[in-house]
């Protein structure tokens, strides 16, 4: 049996770096960008995308960088966590349900809530409703690159994430 069959939460198989395939052409999307400043609209951009990405950057900058996920029904990810990495969520949109490992890390998010997830530790992300769901998100950029900025759960006795930090 497989490490992917042993544990559900995990249908990757793989270490997944999100640098590879996000999505970084997010100048297009902004209203106006001088040397400190970069303004995107959340409303102007939250659509779902071709191929059911998710993932829409606004902007971006030394320390940290601001991120559209778009969810239609039914989509979630799977457990991971971004070594190094803080990341805040705010439900713009319809309704978010969070999953975490330990007891009491299960919440939903209503429109104007948030969850300010620590750096190296593991969560899920699901819209288990029949309407979209919009988050905005702020994740920060460790002073020194991690190895990997993403890493899928691979169950209890797993590497512990902060051994990825830069």
């Amino acid at each position: 049996m497989t490490q992917v069959e042993k544990n559900p939460l995990d249908r990757s198989g793989v270490i997944t770096d999100e640098k590879l395939s996000g999505d970084h052409d997010y100048q297009k999307r902004q209203k106006l960008a001088t040397q400190g400043w970069q303004v995107a609209s959340i409303p102007d951009n939250a659509k779902p995308k071709p191929g059911g990405g998710s993932y829409i950057k606004l902007t971006d900058n030394r320390h940290a960088e601001a991120v559209i996920n778009v969810y239609p029904p039914g989509k979630k990810d799977e457990m991971h966590c971004h070594p190094g990495s803080e990341h805040i969520f705010l439900c713009f949109q319809g309704q978010l349900h969070i999953y975490g490992l330990e007891d009491g890390e299960d919440v939903i998010l209503n429109p104007g809530e948030l969850v300010h997830i620590r750096a190296s530790y593991y969560y899920q992300l699901a819209n288990e409703t029949d309407e979209l769901t919009v988050l905005y998100q702020v994740a920060t950029k460790p002073a020194k690159p991690p190895r990997i900025t993403r890493y899928s759960y691979r169950g209890k006795g797993d590497i512990d994430p902060t051994t990825l930090e830069g």
